[in-house]
């Protein structure tokens, strides 16, 4: 894993945190069928989350029951999307912050290569050590500002790319869109207003050379679904 730009940051070991009754059910209905390696897998890291969050700000959901639903089930119903992903593919999850959705989607796909690219110091730290004490080895963490490494070094270098609680679909294309191979998926997880916000940023979806596939509505809220095209290929040639 390469580390954050950051001192290692002493992780919690907090008692792994146990899914409320019928989430299971709450799963299933989504379309997702997880093992209990799995769940314990993601009881463990939320445990850590809630614990890191006392010592700075990760989320704003303290309570455990709604934190599997606000945050678990959230980021797991990104996974049916990801079916279309071989072992080996490469995600990328765009503003992670507390590493949500992409450290779940990494403790359910291990056959995925994960990076989670982060700006903010303590945050990208935070993700280094709890990937760490997870052991989740295909987890890479970058500690650097998103516009720069999707126009440089990652532009065009993932199968899949995620973002959640990021900004508006308006300025959240432009920083997600660049990530992308050709052919690649863009899922990005907004809430009910998505289809207002897609009305806005039609132009510039356009612009990044992307079409808009779907948007899956969830029980914690809508997933916009758009597909690279092949435009930008075309100019990486010119």
């Amino acid at each position: 894993m390469k580390p954050a730009a950051r001192p290692a940051l002493e992780m919690p070991t907090p008692v792994p945190l146990t899914p409320p009754e019928g989430f299971d059910a709450r799963l299933k209905e989504v379309g997702v069928t997880v093992d209990a390696a799995v769940i314990a897998r993601l009881g463990d890291y939320l445990a850590r989350l809630l614990a890191m969050n006392e010592q700075m700000n990760l989320t704003a959901i303290a309570e455990p029951a709604a934190a599997w639903e606000r945050h678990i089930l959230d980021a797991l119903t990104v996974l049916p999307l990801l079916a279309e992903l071989t072992p080996g593919s490469r995600l990328v999850d765009v503003g992670s912050g507390g590493g949500l959705p992409g450290i779940p989607l990494a403790i359910a796909r291990p056959d995925l290569k994960v990076t989670l690219i982060e700006a903010t110091q303590k945050k990208a730290a935070f993700l280094s050590a709890v990937a760490q004490a997870l052991e989740l080895t295909h987890v890479s963490v970058r500690a650097e500002r998103a516009e720069q490494l999707g126009a440089e070094e990652l532009r065009g270098a993932f199968h899949a790319v995620t973002a959640r609680a990021v900004g508006k679909l308006v300025t959240l294309v432009p920083l997600t869109a660049p990530f992308a191979r050709v052919g690649g998926r863009i899922l990005l997880v907004k809430g009910q207003r998505a289809d207002e916000e897609l009305a806005e940023a039609t132009r510039v979806i356009a612009e990044q050379r992307c079409t808009h596939e779907k948007t899956v509505a969830t029980p914690t809220g809508r997933i916009v679904v758009l597909r690279r095209g092949e435009g930008e290929a075309r100019r990486k040639r010119r």
